[in-house]
């Protein structure tokens, strides 16, 4: 864990570029696109205006680079990776009107941090900055790529720079979500608090801030404060995909299952991911529900495909959804080994690891859920996969300490493992040394 402490700023900077995650977006185009319609969304609007301004006069790269913007933002809203393509469409004919384009440069880093190509996000965030070294968006882009990379260092270090130039939404929900990561729950969920308080020209940029807050508290297993969390999120913006599918986890983690299966699917519905239709299957399978549950698992590998179409890097989701239902265990784990050797976080190596013990090399599992663990990142899930790798070991003491930690941080972390490691835990406690591992299984 790391002893970084962020502390913003207090001199406010006037600029037009918010980042949260891995956007950035014109707030002046927001107030425009309001302007022209209260019927359709700001984003749709945003759109529109955009593509009648780069029409009217094709040979401004600014306009382009709103255009792409706009794409982006709706790549957010949407988890639609098609737009991907259209924004970096718009990118390349902004670059060819105006190769030192800094808006197009960081608009080129930004869709690339989306598809997961993080190397070549860090290499377009840093054309930018040779332009413009103060283009805090810059910064913020880079400092993703590094959190995706495993570099926290760099990360701490690339958004205290966007924090000292311009503390606001962007720059707090970033630095918040790696406190979360190393570790620093208090700290976190302070810097959201703020970043929801400062506000963005999208509601769906507040909205991600909401939905991570209450992710805070759900880790911690404070179901009801994360409730009171999305209840306000989802007054403001009732369609937000990231805040309904963090309700279906709450939901669910106090069995309201038919709420989690109603929270799921919408956010489903709107935004397709595969995580929350896996959640949303495996709720199916919990309620009786085969043939819906078989029809949510199928979807899972279609938006893998769809993904993988659009340049979308990556298949952790897809190795962890294998894993998780013991299947194609073999491709699972090529899945993970690849994944790691570009995404060296957290997150990869607790992959790695499930997918190592559900392949039954345990050795090197044990060496992955060190690594998953070692920023005491509060997961609950790490805890429980850490349990079963040394159930399975023999080491009976090592297992119950970390299926013990998973109950303690978030006793109802997941509907389909949570029972798993309350029986595991009971079998530990009254197996023979001997009949340790056949409770791992």
């Amino acid at each position: 864990m790391f002893s970084h402490s962020f502390f913003p700023s207090t001199k406010l900077l006037s600029a037009t570029l918010v980042c949260v995650g891995l956007a950035w977006v014109s707030a002046a185009q927001t107030v425009q696109a309001n302007q022209i319609s209260i019927t359709v969304s700001p984003t749709d609007a945003a759109i529109k205006k955009a593509s009648m301004s780069a029409n009217a006069s094709p040979k401004s790269e600014r306009v382009w680079s709103d255009l792409g913007d706009a794409y982006m933002q709706k790549a957010r809203e949407t988890a639609d990776a098609s737009y991907y393509t259209r924004a970096e469409a718009a990118y390349r004919k902004a670059l060819a009107i105006d190769e030192k384009s800094v808006a197009a440069l960081a608009g080129m880093a930004w869709v690339n941090g989306g598809r997961h190509e993080f190397e070549a996000s860090i290499d377009w965030a840093k054309k930018a900055l040779a332009i413009n070294p103060k283009l805090e968006a810059a910064y913020g882009l880079i400092g993703d790529a590094a959190l995706e990379m495993g570099d926290y260092e760099g990360a701490f270090e690339q958004y205290q720079k966007m924090l000292d130039s311009r503390p606001d939404l962007a720059s707090y929900g970033r630095s918040a979500h790696l406190l979360q990561v190393t570790g620093d729950t208090r700290r976190a969920s302070w810097l959201l608090a703020k970043a929801i308080a400062s506000g963005g020209p999208f509601a769906e940029n507040t909205a991600w801030c909401r939905s991570q807050l209450a992710l805070v508290y759900f880790s911690q297993g404070g179901y009801v404060p994360a409730q009171q969390v999305l209840d306000q999120g989802l007054k403001l913006a009732p369609n937000d995909f990231h805040l309904l599918a963090v309700q279906g986890r709450v939901k669910a983690a106090v069995k309201d299952y038919d709420g989690a299966i109603a929270s799921y699917k919408k956010a489903s519905e709107i935004a397709p991911q595969q995580d929350v239709v896996a959640a949303l299957g495996d709720l199916y399978m919990l309620t009786g529900k085969t043939d819906d549950a078989k029809k949510q698992y199928a979807l899972v590998e279609s938006i893998a495909r769809i993904n993988e179409a659009n340049g979308v890097r990556g298949d952790m989701l897809t190795a962890r959804f294998y894993a998780d239902h013991d299947i194609h265990l073999t491709e699972a784990l090529a899945m993970a080994e690849k994944e790691y050797k570009t995404r060296k976080n957290v997150y990869a190596a607790d992959n790695l690891a499930w997918c190592y013990y559900k392949n039954g090399n345990i050795d090197e599992a044990r060496k992955y859920i060190r690594l998953a663990l070692k920023q005491n990142t509060p997961e609950a899930l790490f805890r429980f996969h850490k349990g079963m790798i040394y159930a399975k070991a023999g080491d009976r003491v090592v297992a119950q300490q970390a299926l013990y930690e998973a109950m303690s941080i978030n006793p109802q972390f997941d509907p389909m493992f949570a029972p798993v490691a309350m029986k595991t835990m009971e079998q530990l406690g009254s197996a023979a040394p001997g009949d340790v591992a056949m409770a791992a299984k």
